[in-house]
């Protein structure tokens, strides 16, 4: 409890708390890795967005349908959400290469796993919060926009229609238990599916079906 305490207290630059430490972008802070693969098991929550859906079908060179399928899950507690597959008896990351312990989608890997062990707390103030769970034992002074790849990393990247999603989903979730199932099934169809393969602007199109989707919520007034 004192973890989630001390996240709702007013926050400072570099503040501590038991468990960890709050950074921005400008911030240095101890940071690395050894390619153990300590952050890579007991998964099964790793959340994905349809940036994700996108970009990681692309890079594997499935369609949507496929990828979702056979790597992703839903998540019952929580509609219209969706987070990649664990396996065997360590629940490992299924995107996890068990003999190497690397990645196999690192160049587009979800954003749980780009800021990791920075957890985003205020996206708009590009604040984190550092856990002190990673195990690695090289562990340099890094300035955490460097960490996070700079101007180019997926986190500045995509942060914007993260939060676009993140705030869609929080919406939508409160009225899920309200919308009709065939409209539950077209929202799904729409936010995850209704792209084409040649789409270039993958944060645009992501935003339109949101917005699409919000339209069909509005119109229900569930």
């Amino acid at each position: 409890m004192e973890a989630f305490a001390c996240m709702y207290k007013k926050i400072k630059k570099g503040s501590k708390c038991t468990m960890g430490t709050y950074v921005t972008l400008k911030s240095k802070t101890k940071l690395g890795c050894d390619i153990c693969d300590k952050c890579c098991v007991n998964r099964g929550d790793i959340k994905i967005t349809p940036v994700n859906i996108l970009e990681i079908s692309r890079f594997m060179q499935l369609s949507l349908h496929e990828f979702v399928e056979i790597y992703t899950e839903k998540i019952k507690e929580q509609p219209l959400e969706l987070v990649i597959k664990a396996r065997g008896e360590r629940n490992r990351c299924i995107m996890n290469d068990g003999v190497t312990s690397r990645c196999t989608i690192h160049p587009v890997r979800p954003m749980q796993c780009a800021t990791f062990p920075l957890v985003p707390v205020d996206l708009k103030k590009d604040l984190f919060y550092k856990q002190d769970t990673c195990v690695c034992t090289n562990q340099p002074e890094t300035k955490v926009i460097d960490w996070l790849d700079g101007k180019k990393g997926i986190y500045i990247k995509y942060k914007k229609i993260y939060m676009e999603w993140v705030n869609f989903i929080e919406g939508i979730q409160r009225v899920w238990d309200r919308i009709p199932a065939k409209y539950q099934e077209e929202i799904f169809n729409l936010v995850y599916y209704n792209y084409k393969s040649d789409d270039e602007d993958i944060e645009k199109c992501v935003l339109k079906n949101i917005n699409k989707a919000k339209r069909i919520v509005y119109k229900l007034k569930p």
